[in-house]
């Protein structure tokens, strides 16, 4: 037995020894062309809704000025193996215009289309203010119309879409970057001609934690009961030198919250906010800048999804624990 195992560890020492010899002899090589890998190659994700299934749909925030060939949309699909996260990017183009900051994506209940939608942030004008509504293909997604946006605004990272009693609702909110409060609007709509009402109604959602983030939502999802979900975020762009000297690197955190519910009142559509929100996660280290509701209408189970967009780090998609409702509310 001693012979066999110092015959085995004599092989060993003899192959590790040509490895590293031909390692010393290679290695400049590799370095002179490039030899690296990438840690990942997930663009960021700035919005996203589960649309079945183990599927997603994001987008990416790309400008329209400077990265008009960056993809736009990302069909992404939930691991089952050590070979990860699995998705398909595609580019985007319509009537010849390059959408400009996708910065949320919004999921239109009881039909199989999304609304991507820009953020406003950029020079003014309405070609970088617009709403594209999309049909869900079995690989993608087709644009099949595009508004401009019904109000005017100034960098929204958050919306979603809400169907109550055959009505359908879109909610959308400002980032609101180092302020204490943002409003949560919202507005009726016919998703098959994609008008929006002409009045619109919002409540003030204060700041979750101001000690803790400097964006008060960059992410919004509504789940077949009404309740809404928000992310708040920090991001060194807005937190002044010498954090925003090198913003694209981080620090960065954020919260998921669960922050109300939508519904009908008197036959109109009507959020109302929790009197304290609850903490679904926070998360150190990440810009979460997206959460996507998973829901099994046969088991009325439910998860939670986030999507982040950590520039220079790329984006990565995780499932957060369930969280704990307030009392009297069930999901």
């Amino acid at each position: 037995m001693f012979r066999n195992h110092h015959c085995i560890w004599s092989l060993t020492g003899t192959l590790c020894s040509v490895f590293f010899f031909v390692h010393g002899l290679t290695s400049t090589a590799w370095a002179q062309s490039g030899f690296q890998r990438r840690a990942t190659t997930l663009a960021d994700l700035s919005g996203m809704v589960w649309v079945g299934g183990d599927r997603f749909i994001a987008v990416h925030d790309a400008k329209a000025e400077g990265e008009q060939f960056l993809p736009r949309v990302a069909d992404l699909r939930l691991p089952k193996s050590l070979r990860g996260v699995t998705y398909r990017d595609s580019r985007l183009c319509v009537r010849g215009e390059v959408p400009n900051d996708l910065e949320s994506v919004a999921r239109i209940p009881g039909r199989r289309e999304v609304l991507l939608v820009e953020s406003g942030d950029g020079p003014d004008g309405p070609a970088i203010k617009k709403i594209y509504k999309a049909s869900i293909q079995s690989q993608g997604i087709r644009v099949t119309k595009a508004v401009e946006w019904p109000f005017d605004i100034t960098n929204v990272e958050g919306s979603a879409v809400a169907c109550l009693g055959g009505t359908y609702v879109f909610v959308f909110a400002e980032r609101a970057d180092n302020q204490a409060s943002t409003e949560l609007t919202w507005v009726k709509f016919d998703p098959k001609r994609m008008k929006f009402a002409k009045k619109s109604r919002s409540v003030t959602f204060p700041q979750p934690d101001p000690d803790r983030f400097n964006r008060v939502i960059v992410g919004l999802d509504i789940d077949s009961n009404g309740l809404i979900y928000s992310v708040s975020a920090f991001d060194p762009e807005n937190a002044g030198p010498p954090l925003s000297d090198d913003a694209d690197n981080g620090p960065y955190a954020a919260g998921v919250y669960l922050i109300g519910s939508i519904g009908l009142e008197s036959d109109q559509p009507q959020i109302n906010l929790f009197d304290t929100p609850a903490v679904v996660g926070l998360v150190d280290g990440f810009k979460v800048e997206t959460v996507a509701v998973r829901e099994d209408s046969d088991s009325g189970s439910y998860e939670i999804f986030i999507g982040t967009d950590d520039e220079n780090y790329g984006g990565v998609l995780r499932r957060l624990p369930p969280p704990v409702l307030p009392a009297g509310i069930e999901n």
